[in-house]
Protein backbone atom coordinates (compact mmCIF):
# COMPACT_ATOMS: atom_id res chain seq x y z
CA UNK A 1 0.00 0.00 0.00
CA UNK A 2 1.21 3.79 -0.59
CA UNK A 3 0.35 6.22 1.64
CA UNK A 4 1.19 10.12 1.62
CA UNK A 5 0.22 12.79 4.54
CA UNK A 6 -1.52 15.24 2.42
CA UNK A 7 -4.74 17.52 3.88
CA UNK A 8 -5.39 19.08 0.38
CA UNK A 9 -7.34 17.78 -2.50
CA UNK A 10 -4.96 16.58 -5.13
CA UNK A 11 -5.26 15.96 -9.03
CA UNK A 12 -5.90 11.78 -9.66
CA UNK A 13 -3.31 11.36 -13.31
CA UNK A 14 -5.00 8.12 -14.06
CA UNK A 15 -3.33 5.32 -16.67
CA UNK A 16 -5.08 2.26 -16.60
CA UNK A 17 -4.87 -0.86 -19.25
CA UNK A 18 -7.31 -3.90 -17.72
CA UNK A 19 -8.91 -4.83 -14.88
CA UNK A 20 -11.04 -2.42 -12.37
CA UNK A 21 -10.44 1.19 -10.30
CA UNK A 22 -12.36 2.19 -7.79
CA UNK A 23 -11.40 5.80 -6.12
CA UNK A 24 -13.14 7.64 -3.38
CA UNK A 25 -12.88 11.18 -2.57
CA UNK A 26 -13.72 11.59 0.76
CA UNK A 27 -13.04 13.39 4.37
CA UNK A 28 -9.36 12.75 5.08
CA UNK A 29 -6.06 14.02 5.31
CA UNK A 30 -3.75 11.07 3.74
CA UNK A 31 -3.62 9.54 0.56
CA UNK A 32 -3.89 5.85 -0.14
CA UNK A 33 -3.52 3.60 -2.94
CA UNK A 34 -3.44 -0.42 -3.11
CA UNK A 35 -2.53 -2.44 -6.46
CA UNK A 36 -3.17 -5.63 -7.09
CA UNK A 37 -2.98 -8.19 -9.03
CA UNK A 38 -6.71 -10.08 -10.05
CA UNK A 39 -5.53 -13.57 -11.19
CA UNK A 40 -2.41 -15.24 -10.66
CA UNK A 41 -0.21 -14.96 -13.75
CA UNK A 42 3.45 -13.48 -13.16
CA UNK A 43 2.00 -10.66 -16.07
CA UNK A 44 -0.21 -9.92 -13.40
CA UNK A 45 1.99 -9.66 -10.28
CA UNK A 46 4.63 -8.44 -12.30
CA UNK A 47 2.60 -5.13 -13.64
CA UNK A 48 1.26 -4.81 -10.25
CA UNK A 49 4.87 -4.01 -9.04
CA UNK A 50 5.95 -1.54 -11.50
CA UNK A 51 2.68 0.04 -11.29
CA UNK A 52 4.01 3.98 -11.05
CA UNK A 53 2.44 5.32 -7.58
CA UNK A 54 3.92 8.69 -6.97
CA UNK A 55 2.56 12.13 -5.55
CA UNK A 56 4.30 15.08 -7.05
CA UNK A 57 3.10 18.40 -5.95
CA UNK A 58 -0.89 18.31 -5.84
CA UNK A 59 -1.06 15.37 -8.23
CA UNK A 60 -1.44 11.81 -7.57
CA UNK A 61 0.12 9.36 -10.45
CA UNK A 62 -1.38 6.04 -10.68
CA UNK A 63 0.40 4.84 -14.05
CA UNK A 64 0.22 1.22 -15.20
CA UNK A 65 3.65 -0.02 -16.94
CA UNK A 66 3.15 -0.63 -20.70
CA UNK A 67 4.39 -3.53 -22.35
CA UNK A 68 4.81 -4.42 -26.34
CA UNK A 69 4.22 -7.91 -25.59
CA UNK A 70 0.50 -7.39 -24.16
CA UNK A 71 -2.01 -7.74 -26.23
CA UNK A 72 -5.27 -5.89 -24.93
CA UNK A 73 -6.91 -9.39 -24.46
CA UNK A 74 -4.50 -11.09 -22.50
CA UNK A 75 -2.93 -6.77 -20.23
CA UNK A 76 -2.16 -8.16 -17.04
CA UNK A 77 -5.81 -7.17 -15.08
CA UNK A 78 -5.18 -5.53 -11.92
CA UNK A 79 -7.59 -3.91 -9.09
CA UNK A 80 -6.63 -0.50 -8.41
CA UNK A 81 -8.36 1.16 -4.88
CA UNK A 82 -7.03 4.70 -4.26
CA UNK A 83 -8.79 7.02 -1.47
CA UNK A 84 -8.41 10.91 -1.74
CA UNK A 85 -9.06 13.55 -0.03
CA UNK A 86 -12.85 15.43 -0.68
CA UNK A 87 -12.81 17.76 -3.94
CA UNK A 88 -10.09 16.02 -5.49
CA UNK A 89 -9.90 16.39 -9.59
CA UNK A 90 -9.75 13.17 -11.72
CA UNK A 91 -7.83 13.05 -14.92
CA UNK A 92 -6.78 10.24 -17.21
CA UNK A 93 -7.25 7.55 -19.30
CA UNK A 94 -8.06 3.70 -19.87
CA UNK A 95 -7.88 0.87 -22.06
CA UNK A 96 -9.86 -1.86 -20.41
CA UNK A 97 -10.38 -0.98 -16.94
CA UNK A 98 -13.96 -0.10 -15.55
CA UNK A 99 -13.38 3.23 -13.10
CA UNK A 100 -15.73 4.13 -9.85
CA UNK A 101 -15.40 7.36 -8.59
CA UNK A 102 -17.42 7.42 -5.67
CA UNK A 103 -17.33 11.00 -3.34
CA UNK A 104 -17.55 14.16 -4.50
CA UNK A 105 -14.95 15.66 -7.08
CA UNK A 106 -14.30 18.94 -8.00
CA UNK A 107 -13.81 18.32 -11.51
CA UNK A 108 -13.29 14.86 -13.63
CA UNK A 109 -11.82 14.21 -17.54
CA UNK A 110 -11.80 10.56 -18.42
CA UNK A 111 -10.84 8.53 -21.68
CA UNK A 112 -11.64 4.90 -22.01
CA UNK A 113 -11.38 2.67 -24.98
CA UNK A 114 -13.47 -0.04 -23.71
CA UNK A 115 -14.80 0.07 -19.82
CA UNK A 116 -17.51 0.91 -17.75
CA UNK A 117 -17.54 4.71 -15.80
CA UNK A 118 -19.37 5.25 -12.70
CA UNK A 119 -19.10 9.03 -11.54
CA UNK A 120 -20.99 9.66 -8.27
CA UNK A 121 -21.03 13.41 -8.28
CA UNK A 122 -18.73 16.55 -9.26
CA UNK A 123 -18.79 19.68 -8.29
CA UNK A 124 -18.03 21.35 -11.66
CA UNK A 125 -17.67 20.02 -15.45
CA UNK A 126 -17.13 16.48 -16.49
CA UNK A 127 -16.34 15.17 -19.86
CA UNK A 128 -16.10 11.66 -20.83
CA UNK A 129 -15.01 9.41 -23.90
CA UNK A 130 -15.93 5.63 -24.88
CA UNK A 131 -15.41 3.47 -27.83
CA UNK A 132 -17.14 0.87 -26.32
CA UNK A 133 -18.74 0.75 -22.60
CA UNK A 134 -21.36 2.66 -20.62
CA UNK A 135 -20.98 5.90 -19.32
CA UNK A 136 -23.09 7.07 -15.87
CA UNK A 137 -22.53 10.16 -13.39
CA UNK A 138 -24.85 11.14 -10.13
CA UNK A 139 -25.08 14.98 -9.91
CA UNK A 140 -22.88 17.16 -11.87
CA UNK A 141 -22.47 20.30 -10.74
CA UNK A 142 -21.51 22.45 -14.04
CA UNK A 143 -21.37 21.31 -17.57
CA UNK A 144 -21.55 17.62 -18.22
CA UNK A 145 -19.95 16.40 -22.54
CA UNK A 146 -20.40 12.63 -22.77
CA UNK A 147 -19.39 10.67 -26.07
CA UNK A 148 -19.68 7.27 -26.80
CA UNK A 149 -19.38 5.42 -29.62
CA UNK A 150 -21.07 1.87 -28.55
CA UNK A 151 -23.19 2.09 -25.19
CA UNK A 152 -25.69 3.94 -23.06
CA UNK A 153 -25.15 7.10 -21.64
CA UNK A 154 -26.78 8.29 -17.96
CA UNK A 155 -26.64 11.39 -15.66
CA UNK A 156 -29.05 11.95 -13.22
CA UNK A 157 -29.04 15.71 -12.37
CA UNK A 158 -26.96 18.50 -14.32
CA UNK A 159 -27.05 21.77 -13.21
CA UNK A 160 -25.31 23.32 -16.21
CA UNK A 161 -25.61 22.81 -19.94
CA UNK A 162 -25.14 18.97 -21.58
CA UNK A 163 -24.00 17.46 -25.03
CA UNK A 164 -24.02 13.80 -25.41
CA UNK A 165 -23.35 11.70 -28.33
CA UNK A 166 -23.37 7.98 -29.31
CA UNK A 167 -23.22 6.18 -32.15
CA UNK A 168 -25.20 2.93 -30.90
CA UNK A 169 -26.51 3.13 -27.80
CA UNK A 170 -29.61 5.17 -25.32
CA UNK A 171 -28.86 8.63 -23.87
CA UNK A 172 -30.92 9.37 -20.58
CA UNK A 173 -31.15 12.72 -18.30
CA UNK A 174 -32.52 13.33 -15.34
CA UNK A 175 -32.90 17.16 -15.01
CA UNK A 176 -31.09 19.62 -16.48
CA UNK A 177 -30.47 22.65 -15.66
CA UNK A 178 -29.14 24.46 -19.00
CA UNK A 179 -29.42 23.56 -22.84
CA UNK A 180 -29.08 19.95 -23.80
CA UNK A 181 -27.54 18.90 -27.70
CA UNK A 182 -28.18 14.87 -27.59
CA UNK A 183 -28.02 12.79 -30.65
CA UNK A 184 -27.41 8.72 -31.16
CA UNK A 185 -27.76 6.87 -34.07
CA UNK A 186 -29.57 3.54 -33.13
CA UNK A 187 -30.94 4.59 -29.62
CA UNK A 188 -33.76 6.40 -27.31
CA UNK A 189 -32.94 9.93 -25.57
CA UNK A 190 -35.17 10.50 -22.18
CA UNK A 191 -34.66 14.17 -20.49
CA UNK A 192 -36.74 13.85 -17.35
CA UNK A 193 -36.71 17.52 -16.82
CA UNK A 194 -36.14 20.87 -18.55
CA UNK A 195 -36.82 24.40 -17.07
CA UNK A 196 -34.43 26.66 -19.54
CA UNK A 197 -32.19 26.98 -22.34
CA UNK A 198 -32.44 25.96 -26.25
CA UNK A 199 -32.41 22.35 -27.13
CA UNK A 200 -31.27 19.73 -29.95
CA UNK A 201 -32.01 16.57 -29.77
CA UNK A 202 -32.06 13.86 -32.73
CA UNK A 203 -31.62 10.20 -33.00
CA UNK A 204 -32.16 8.14 -36.36
CA UNK A 205 -33.70 5.01 -34.90
CA UNK A 206 -35.73 5.40 -31.62
CA UNK A 207 -37.74 7.17 -29.34
CA UNK A 208 -37.51 10.29 -27.94
CA UNK A 209 -39.09 11.44 -24.36
CA UNK A 210 -39.19 14.86 -22.94
CA UNK A 211 -40.60 16.81 -19.47
CA UNK A 212 -40.56 20.29 -19.29
CA UNK A 213 -41.25 21.76 -15.71
CA UNK A 214 -44.09 23.20 -14.75
CA UNK A 215 -45.12 26.75 -15.64
CA UNK A 216 -42.30 26.56 -18.34
CA UNK A 217 -42.76 28.55 -21.69
CA UNK A 218 -41.89 26.59 -24.34
CA UNK A 219 -41.36 26.72 -27.82
CA UNK A 220 -41.88 22.99 -30.05
CA UNK A 221 -40.02 22.42 -33.54
CA UNK A 222 -40.70 18.52 -33.86
CA UNK A 223 -40.31 16.43 -36.73
CA UNK A 224 -41.21 12.86 -36.80
CA UNK A 225 -40.24 11.09 -40.75
CA UNK A 226 -41.93 7.31 -39.09
CA UNK A 227 -43.41 8.00 -35.80
CA UNK A 228 -46.25 9.48 -34.27
CA UNK A 229 -45.44 12.83 -32.18
CA UNK A 230 -47.83 13.16 -28.77
CA UNK A 231 -47.65 15.91 -26.19
CA UNK A 232 -49.91 16.05 -22.91
CA UNK A 233 -48.59 20.10 -22.69
CA UNK A 234 -52.04 21.88 -22.38
CA UNK A 235 -52.31 25.83 -23.05
CA UNK A 236 -53.64 27.79 -20.41
CA UNK A 237 -57.09 29.12 -21.21
CA UNK A 238 -57.11 32.28 -22.86
CA UNK A 239 -53.51 32.39 -23.92
CA UNK A 240 -51.48 32.99 -27.10
CA UNK A 241 -48.98 30.29 -28.34
CA UNK A 242 -45.61 30.83 -26.79
CA UNK A 243 -43.14 32.74 -29.33
CA UNK A 244 -39.59 31.42 -29.61
CA UNK A 245 -38.30 35.07 -28.35
CA UNK A 246 -40.25 34.44 -25.53
CA UNK A 247 -40.26 31.02 -24.49
CA UNK A 248 -38.17 29.48 -21.39
CA UNK A 249 -37.31 26.28 -22.90
CA UNK A 250 -37.13 26.22 -26.83
CA UNK A 251 -36.99 22.45 -28.00
CA UNK A 252 -36.20 20.99 -31.47
CA UNK A 253 -36.61 17.31 -32.21
CA UNK A 254 -35.23 15.48 -34.96
CA UNK A 255 -36.14 11.46 -35.28
CA UNK A 256 -35.81 9.39 -39.15
CA UNK A 257 -37.71 6.22 -37.39
CA UNK A 258 -39.42 6.46 -33.87
CA UNK A 259 -41.94 8.61 -31.41
CA UNK A 260 -41.47 11.72 -29.76
CA UNK A 261 -43.49 12.56 -27.13
CA UNK A 262 -43.49 15.58 -24.56
CA UNK A 263 -44.70 15.95 -21.55
CA UNK A 264 -44.95 17.85 -17.87
CA UNK A 265 -42.30 16.64 -15.34
CA UNK A 266 -42.79 16.71 -11.86
CA UNK A 267 -40.18 17.96 -9.92
CA UNK A 268 -37.34 15.75 -9.34
CA UNK A 269 -38.64 13.62 -12.13
CA UNK A 270 -35.64 11.53 -13.47
CA UNK A 271 -35.36 10.34 -17.31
Amino acid sequence: MYEFQHPRPVTVALQAISGVVEIAAEDRDTVEVVVEPLDDRDAAREAADKTRVVLEGDTLVIEVPRAETWRLRRSPRLAITARVPAGSALTGKSAAADVRASGVWSAVKLDVASADVRIDAVTGDVSLDAASGDLAVGRVGGALKMDGASGDLRADDVTGDVKAKSASGGIHLGAVGGSVKASTASGEVRVGRLHQGRSDISTASGDVRVGIAAGTGIWLDLNAVSGRMTSDLAPRPDTEPVAASDATVELKVRTASGDIHIHRAAEGMAA
